[in-house]
């Protein structure tokens, strides 16, 4: 079984735990309730390590998300 893992997504003052298998994962399930223009991801690596991201929303194809 594939290993999940916690993402923090940090939008403005909302901060929001997603438990997802990956960083895409996450941030498509965040965005379809979300209408943030840019988050900030922190989640933590099979090693240990910290990553920090910032992302550009939307994720993914235009046509089919219709924004």
């Amino acid at each position: 079984m594939p290993k999940m893992r916690e993402f923090k997504i940090i939008s403005g003052t909302e901060e929001k735990i997603i438990e997802a298998t990956s960083f895409k994962k996450a941030l498509k399930s965040f965005q379809a309730s979300s209408k943030a223009p840019m988050v900030t991801i922190e989640w933590e690596t099979k090693k240990g390590k910290i990553f920090v991201k910032e992302q550009k929303l939307p994720i993914g194809r235009k046509k089919k998300i219709g924004r």
